[in-house]
């Protein structure tokens, strides 16, 4: 299995599902780094949060890193970025490989979003391995 990135929000039950399948996006990370490079917008790393011991388990290795706390982020913060790339991933299809599962991908996280915005939750990304 490789990997995937998955929603995580503030609220334990948010009463929706929160799954997303987000392998799409994950195995596209470097060529959509491009395009939000390209746009002007941040990257979906910059929502993704790892623990220490996320962090030593994706090294494999027992290192020593400070804990950081989780950074949470608004869902109007990830829909800007999530809105843009789809919109021009559909003009631009060329962009990423794997065009319509990233799409998919992305139309899912955004209804997440938007499902976390109407409850007031905030969220993050994290890595499924």
């Amino acid at each position: 299995m490789g990997t995937a990135y998955t929603i995580v929000l503030d609220h334990e039950d948010p009463g929706f599902d929160t799954l997303v399948k987000g392998a799409a996006v994950a195995g596209a990370s470097i060529e959509l780094l491009a395009v939000c490079d390209r746009l002007g917008l941040p990257a979906l790393g910059r929502f993704l949060t790892l623990s220490s011991k996320e962090i030593d388990d994706l090294l494999a290795e027992d290192i020593q890193i400070p804990a950081s706390e989780e950074a949470w982020f608004a869902p109007d913060e990830g829909l800007k970025v999530i809105d843009a790339l789809a919109g021009h991933l559909r003009a631009n299809p060329q962009d990423v490989n794997d065009v319509q599962g990233v799409l998919e991908d992305l139309a899912e996280c955004a209804d997440v979003l938007t499902r976390a915005r109407s409850i007031g939750a905030k969220w993050h990304l994290d890595l499924l391995v």
